[in-house]
């Protein structure tokens, strides 16, 4: 081995004012709806700027020409506070307030209360495609139309399309009726309105720019308001979208008028055609006997996700595959992103070096310029090809900023680059901030500048220097895992408390993202050249087909291999528990004192650190394990002040202030001071932590808590003891498949500062809006027992629960009138309906559950859970005499008439009511009548449709 310094290259650039400037203002923007942490982040912003400056003065040639001094020092600092109150008041001026009141349904029109349709006309501003069939319309300068007078609408709607190609079916068949001259009474103008006037864009979905009317009903968007969990509502307010209508099929066809853009026709021209020939591939001989050995599904969902590699289309991606995709940790390659840019830049770059090899260009402009000015041309058609998706647009602004600075060769591009891109998109939009796909791409990139300087090193010391092809094969390998998994490790706790799940197959990125870039992807283009031809030309149609199918090849196989895994149970979630904002604060502080702690002392431990393994492990698999088994313990290393033969030697010269053989700087980073305060720092942030564990594990509550969860029109309720046990009462649910309660909402309430673990969980009845819930939790947490009632559910709902039970290895315990369940000591959960013979079904079937705190001689009720009940099995229930006494009512089938009963309620006398029900839902859940009468005897009523999660302690 040679002796030279592999690690010099570990070098992290210090932070410019500016930069100090720009992180105040995004924290500012930041409190605008998070004020507490943003507080928190200004604290450390201001504590690691007071510890950079420090270090600073103890060694100036490391960090700036002039170190400034105290009075520069207060000024910045008060600079770095105004910018961060201008951020929190531009953000909460930009933050646009919803033109109604949630908790107030009066403040909506009349017309949205009663649900009326109405005719909404707007501009479509942006066009979103959602997995299975779904695609989103952003409509601004909207208004409606209704009784003849037409009145604007105060902010943008999102108007949902399901199912539209249906639509687009049952069009042309009624095109083709009318021309063939048949008698079937079909109205051209109801099925297709625009089709006189625009025949050849009508086949074509609505673009932006066009103006569509469409008869629907309009609705506003609240979403599920859960404490610490994904808001719709509110992702939508950040981007001033306030009303949303839905449509399904051909339900509703709407009108288009307008014209769009050259550019946006051609390629919404380029989609279908792409589209039409993937859908007739499905048909072909070729792609038959590749389905008979892939597997039909593999095959056709390969054919299927081709659009959204090239278009960003996700219209016919099923939501399955999907799910597997993030489960195998490679969705990220099927969303268009920067990745994709990287792969289309690198591209260019190789047809550069294989075409210009002239010295003479070079000798003219450097190799970096000449790719930078031949990467933006190809990479902005590729935003426009992607249809200029936010997360593309995003990464095109970074590489702008990079390869501009490169060009006025400026230093640190990699770096400022990501600092000019993020300020120019939150001046041009500061509630960017929220975005969670830019939180992620940029803290990938700033894991990337962390990693490759210690990617470097831990290649040139673990793998051979040979430039024999596996050797470089092995290395670029490496490269993909350290990097993936660095981006992964930066990024935890952000995807953890967004997506509640880890994958652990991180390893897969290292074949497939290869494939991807160099096999897939250059075959989609060429593919999509030879189908715009072939609108000219369509003999060439079979040439871009036979393109296509040989791309799909290795879609399929991927998918069949995730078949296999997921058969296997390899492909299972890991469940995490959501993280406190203070542990994702403390995360990335300890990595950040960790950076300056390097800066520090960092040089010392890994000279040492790589002299003795160099000397004693020949092989690359001891050096890793002496490394891992090696303690880093900065001044404990022994220094000794004669190099040996294979010694590591600085590249500084040694002069009056360097002892012989020692290798150490006159100004030494390391000195006492500033090596002590960054060690403090990252062992505060370690400590940090575990705070909020620390608080919930020691702080033991006297009390029960009762999460009544919001699931829209459904009913869920969590409930933790005094024990830290906890029981889950239904889940929730919707008629709709393709979106899972459990998963969505469920189980990251489960996992809040939690782990995946209930003791219980019980079914009150198999509806669905009560049982669908269940299905995820049952299946991925760690369940103790699964109760229910006699009655079971009907149809895909009873194969889902029969399937997620098997996969938890549980089995259903039938509750019935007269069971108890021993919660703790004094807690015990009384089941007083049905009788264990009832004949009642349906509702009345419901199980009633009421909660019982003891000492021994009273018995006091805390809680009586009603599930559905109706008057007939209330009247049942009564009947019994049994003592239905309770602090807390839930609500009888969500607050229904049916259910109402003042008997009922002078038996229970709570102090709480409670109604779990969705916002306007079409039962109009709770009835007035039942709130009037709760009102009339001093009940405190409270609805999840108004306040969201109800959160309370049961005493």
């Amino acid at each position: 081995m040679e002796g030279t310094a592999p690690h010099d290259s570990i070098s992290y650039p210090s932070l410019l004012m500016w930069h100090w400037y720009f992180l105040a203002w995004a924290t500012g923007l930041w409190g605008a709806r998070y004020f507490v942490p943003s507080l928190a982040a200004l604290g450390a912003l201001i504590f690691f700027y007071v510890l950079t400056r420090l270090l600073a003065r103890q060694c100036p040639e490391q960090y700036l020409p002039s170190p400034p001094n105290s009075a520069s020092n207060v000024v910045r600092l008060c600079i770095v506070f105004a910018i961060f109150v201008l951020g929190l008041q531009t953000g909460t001026v930009t933050l646009a307030n919803r033109p109604f009141d949630i908790t107030n349904p009066d403040t909506l029109p009349q017309f949205v209360l009663d649900k009326k349709y109405v005719q909404v006309t707007g501009t479509v501003r942006e066009v979103l495609t959602s997995p299975d069939r779904r695609i989103k319309f952003i409509l601004t300068d909207a208004s409606y139309t209704l009784n003849d007078t037409n009145s604007p609408i105060t902010g943008d709607i999102v108007w949902t399309w399901a199912n539209r190609k249906d639509a687009w079916d049952r069009q042309q068949k009624a095109i083709q009726v009318l021309s063939e001259g048949q008698n079937e009474k079909v109205s051209i103008a109801k099925v297709l309105p625009a089709a006189s006037s625009q025949p050849a864009i009508a086949r074509l979905r609505p673009m932006v720019g066009e103006t569509v009317s469409i008869r629907a009903k309009l609705l506003p968007i609240v979403g599920f308001r859960n404490k610490g969990a994904w808001n719709s509502g509110a992702y939508w307010q950040n981007q001033g979208v306030f009303w949303r209508i839905w449509t399904w099929g051909d339900k509703a066809i709407p009108t288009r008028t307008g014209n769009v853009s050259l550019l946006t026709l051609w390629r919404e021209k380029m989609r279908f055609t792409v589209s039409k020939q993937l859908e007739d591939l499905v048909h072909t001989r070729v792609v038959q006997k590749l389905s008979s050995v892939l597997g039909e599904t593999a095959y056709g969902d390969a054919l299927d996700v081709l659009p959204a590699l090239l278009f960003g289309d996700k219209y016919n991606f099923p939501s399955k595959r999907y799910t597997q995709l993030s489960h195998a940790s490679l969705s990220h390659s099927f969303a268009l992103s920067g990745m994709h840019l990287a792969i289309v830049a690198l591209s260019i770059s190789f047809l550069f070096t294989l075409v210009i090899r002239r010295a003479s260009v070079y000798e003219t402009i450097s190799r970096p310029k000449l790719l930078a000015l031949g990467i933006l041309p190809a990479a902005s058609v590729y935003v426009w090809i992607g249809g200029g998706s936010p997360s593309l647009v995003r990464a095109f602004i970074m590489l702008c900023c990079w390869c501009i600075l490169l060009l006025f060769n400026r230093p640190r591009v990699f770096m400022d680059g990501l600092f000019w891109a993020l300020a120019v998109m939150t001046i041009i939009n500061p509630l960017i901030v929220f975005d969670l796909r830019l939180q992620l791409s940029a803290l990938a990139i700033v894991a990337m500048i962390i990693a490759l300087p210690i990617l470097s090193v831990v290649k040139a010391y673990l793998l051979p220097k040979d430039t024999t092809r596996f050797q470089r094969i092995k290395r670029a390998a490496f490269d993909i895992l350290f990097l993936s998994t660095a981006i992964q490790f930066v990024l935890l706790p952000l995807i953890i408390w967004n997506f509640n799940e880890l994958s652990l197959w991180n390893i897969l990125n290292i074949l497939w993202l290869p494939i991807l870039g160099m096999v897939i992807m250059p075959l989609l283009f060429l593919g999509l050249l030879a189908a715009c031809f072939s609108m000219v030309l369509p003999s060439l149609t079979p040439l871009s087909e036979t393109l296509f199918t040989i791309a799909a090849t290795p879609v399929a196989t991927l998918f069949s291999f995730l078949d296999d895994m997921d058969k296997a149970g390899f492909l299972d979630p890991v469940i995490m528990n959501r993280p406190h904002w203070i542990e994702i604060f403390a995360w990335y502080g300890c990595i950040i004192s960790a950076l300056i702690w390097w800066k520090t002392e960092g040089n010392d431990v890994i000279s040492e650190l790589y002299n003795s393994l160099s000397e004693g492990a020949p092989t690359w698999e001891n050096k890793l394990f002496t490394a891992v088994g090696l303690p880093l313990v900065g001044d404990d290393i022994e220094r000794t002040e004669k190099d040996q033969p294979n010694r590591l030697r600085s590249a500084v010269p040694p002069d009056s202030n360097t002892e012989k053989g020692i290798t150490r700087p006159a100004n030494k980073l390391n000195s006492g001071s500033s090596r002590w305060m960054a060690r403090i720092a990252f062992l505060c942030f370690v400590l940090l932590l575990f705070v909020p564990d620390a608080l919930r594990t020691y702080g033991t509550e006297s009390k029960t808590r009762l999460h009544v969860l919001d699931v829209g029109q459904g009913q869920s309720l969590l409930l933790t003891f005094p024990n830290d046990k906890r029981m889950l009462i239904d889940g929730g649910g919707f008629s709709s498949r393709s979106f899972d309660v459990g998963r969505a909402i469920i189980m990251p309430c489960i996992t809040r500062q939690h782990d995946a673990s209930l003791q219980w969980i019980i079914s009150t009845h198999p509806d669905t809006d009560h049982l669908r819930g269940l299905f995820y939790p049952i299946a991925n947490a760690n369940v103790g027992n699964y109760l229910a009632s006699n009655a079971t559910p009907h149809g895909w709902n009873k194969k889902q629960l029969r399937q997620a039970l098997k996969k938890a290895g549980l089995t259903k315990r039938i509750l019935s009138a007269g069971d108890v369940l021993t919660i703790s000591e004094n807690l015990e959960l009384e089941v007083l309906h049905p009788p264990k013979n009832s004949t009642l079904e349906g509702n009345n079937s419901s199980l009633v559950l009421r909660l019982v705190q003891h000492n021994g001689t009273e018995r006091k009720g805390l809680l009586l859970v009603t599930g559905d009940i109706e008057l007939k099995g209330i009247r049942e229930l009564m009947d019994t005499k049994a003592d239905l006494s309770a602090e807390v009512l839930i609500l009888p089938h969500h607050g229904s008439v049916s259910s109402f009963s003042p008997e009922f309620y002078n038996a229970v006398n709570p102090k709480v009511a409670i109604a779990s029900c969705g916002f306007l839902n079409k039962f109009k859940f709770p009835s007035p009548n039942v709130m009037k009468e709760l009102h009339r005897r001093g009940i405190q009523a409270i609805t999840t449709a108004s306040q969201g999660e109800v959160a309370l302690y049961l005493e």
